[in-house]
């Protein structure tokens, strides 16, 4: 929900030609919206709550709107957007970025065969498929950092900043709040434990019941939310 409310504020506010006709929260809602209102231009999650984008494609083809993927992760999938000139934004999402994205679409809306491409991209998907290596993007002022996921051991809150910690002993500084990564990390074993807390549960070693303190492989203790605590404990029991 967050991150359509960004994307929605985003478009208002750069992107004025743009009229929002429909919001979706996953697959199947994201096919009623589209059957219903037909647009032109889709902006697409890659990662929902109920599959993924390219489920939605697929079960909507023939495509008669241009889309545009959103995804937070460097990773396998973007190989095949490149090797077919799919637009796709990663998040957090740069505001001109958008623009542009939008421009080309609007540019380009009727005058392609984006179905022809969407196959062709379906096709490299598969081929392109390396599942381990899932990377991040962290674009600070300094620089565009690629980052492995499997190589962030925790984030830390700092107000309307993020610190992120990695395995190499490296801390990286983003400005945006720890929800937004939250909702972009946890599909992939990280897990909120503290309103100022994310951890990558690969490198969790201990949780001390008594003190509710979870202990992590470099020795970083970090407290763990009362209300996280079932929670966590049942993920614990899973593994």
């Amino acid at each position: 929900m967050r991150s359509r409310d960004a994307m929605r504020e985003m478009l208002k506010l750069y992107c004025t030609g743009v009229e929002v006709v429909a919001e979706a929260d996953g697959v199947t809602s994201g096919i009623e919206a589209i059957i219903q209102h037909q647009p032109k231009l889709v902006m697409l999650d890659i990662k929902m709550p109920d599959g993924t984008g390219f489920d939605l494609i697929s079960k909507v083809m023939p495509v008669n709107f241009h889309v545009i993927f959103v995804t937070a992760f460097e990773d396998f999938a973007l190989k095949a957007f490149r090797a077919n000139a799919i637009d796709y934004l990663t998040k957090p999402i740069d505001p001109a970025e958008l623009q542009n994205a939008i421009e080309k679409a609007s540019a380009m809306i009727g005058k392609e065969d984006l179905d022809d491409r969407l196959k062709k991209m379906f096709a490299d998907y598969t081929r392109f498929q390396v599942p381990e290596n899932r990377k991040i993007v962290l674009k600070t002022a300094e620089a565009i950092h690629i980052v492995d996921v499997d190589n962030i051991v925790r984030c830390e809150s700092d107000r309307n900043y993020t610190n992120f910690f990695m395995e190499d002993k490296t801390k990286i500084m983003m400005s945006k709040t720890i929800r937004d990564y939250s909702e972009m990390l946890e599909p992939f074993n990280f897990f909120r434990i503290h309103h100022s807390h994310l951890i990558n549960m690969k490198f969790l070693v201990k949780l001390r019941r008594d003190e509710l303190i979870c202990v992590l492989k470099d020795g970083t203790e970090i407290p763990v939310a009362t209300r996280k605590r079932d929670e966590l404990i049942r993920r614990l029991k899973a593994i």
